[in-house]
């Protein structure tokens, strides 16, 4: 978080926070209009203190606003019609929430006077020149961005296309240049899987081994493609060379499992002559004791593995240097457990090995799909390496 974005939300929380009369004391004189105005709203029984406080920090924001305005039309620079409009449209806001309590008479008869301004012709001006110094500025950098390639003009250009939109909704020729700064300021990726495996594969399973979802990465003036458009001038090239494909046979591991279920029991008191031991209410005496059942069980494991593997590149197409590298392997296992009871008692087992038994024999799962698994895993960590390096 910058230093600025606490400083504001610091004093937007102060603000909540503070009494009028500490905002006007600060010199947050639309902070304590806006509070005033909105405490008055509907009331009968008005407070001649909040009048007057009121009365008062109408007045001084009004003097400030002024005071600024004219300092600024006397500056050569024409960013100043930006801060011009600003100061108009926040003259205009505060005299329509004072507007609504006129006449604004305090309990006690004490009646508050408002000055003022017509800001109607004064602000078509500053806007009008804010947009025109916004086009120019627009202009300048689109001009800049083209002659030499850059994208970050283009993009400082569609900010300012954006500000005149705020002011006008079809101003000049700006939709054409908001197309212009778009697809000058954008960075274009294209996103290949590249099979170098020397693995033979059915047409469809290498298609679907190198097919990659990249919609879901377009953004912040970055847009991605898996097929190359021929009318895109790619920035970039990210390559996933894949190199290693390798399975492990099926194996089936056979252990036994020898284990103990311990549970609690109540079990009944007995005298030495083995009858049952009684309270005073005549009722039978039970003991709690810890009771152990040992069991033993087969235990079958399923294991099967796909490994795919390979170099992932980002080549800046501009200069053909490879701005990054790394190998990434990503394996798929396929494992089935299930098991069969040696010794013990069925009702008598752990979690563990009740699991166990519940499973059933599985068929093994395809050498293809265990290669698809593994690709669909390594596609993830392709995008998430996308996503990190171009956030």
């Amino acid at each position: 978080m910058s230093q600025l974005f606490k400083s504001l939300a610091l004093l937007i929380l102060l603000s909540g926070c503070y009494s009028a009369e500490k905002l006007i004391e600060t010199g947050q004189y639309d902070q304590a209009v806006n509070k005033l105005a909105s405490r008055l709203a509907g009331k009968k029984k008005k407070s001649r203190e909040d009048v007057v406080n009121l009365e008062f920090a109408f007045k001084k924001a009004q003097e400030r606003d002024l005071s600024s305005e004219a300092e600024y039309l006397q500056d050569d620079d024409e960013v100043k019609w930006e801060r011009i409009y600003s100061i108009h449209t926040r003259i205009e806001d505060r005299q329509r929430r004072v507007e609504a309590l006129i006449p604004l008479v305090s309990r006690d008869g004490y009646q508050a006077s408002f000055q003022f301004i017509n800001t109607s012709e004064r602000k078509k001006e500053s806007k009008a020149n804010s947009a025109d110094y916004f086009y120019r500025s627009a202009q300048r950098l689109l001009d800049e961005s083209r002659k030499t390639g850059e994208k970050r003009p283009a993009r400082e250009a569609f900010d300012f296309i954006q500000k005149i939109n705020n002011l006008y909704s079809n101003y000049k020729d700006v939709a054409a240049m908001k197309r212009q700064a778009l697809e000058l300021g954008t960075s274009h990726y294209l996103v290949r899987m590249v099979n170098n495996t020397q693995a033979i594969m059915p047409v469809q399973m290498e298609n679907a081994l190198l097919s990659i979802s990249v919609n879901e990465l377009n953004k912040n003036w970055k847009e991605f493609d898996m097929r190359p458009d021929p009318n895109i001038h790619y920035d970039f090239h990210i390559i996933m060379n894949l190199t290693n494909l390798d399975f492990s046979p099926e194996r089936e591991r056979i252990r036994v499992v020898d284990d103990v279920y311990e549970t609690e029991e109540e079990e009944l008191l007995v005298d030495k002559k083995g009858k049952p031991i009684l309270d005073s209410l005549g009722k039978k005496q039970y003991s709690k004791v810890k009771v152990k059942y040992p069991f033993s069980i087969e235990e079958v494991s399923q294991i099967k593995s796909a490994v795919v593997g390979g170099r992932l590149e980002w080549i800046n197409q501009q200069n053909k240097n490879v701005e990054f590298t790394r190998p990434l392997n990503v394996e798929a296992v396929f494992e089935n457990r299930f098991g069969r009871l040696i010794k013990g008692d069925q009702d008598h087992l752990t979690d563990e090995a009740t699991r166990i038994m519940k499973g059933r024999p599985m068929p093994f799962p395809s050498n293809e799909a265990m290669v698809l698994d593994a690709a669909e895993k390594l596609k993830l960590i392709v995008k998430d390496y996308i996503f990190e390096r171009e956030r």
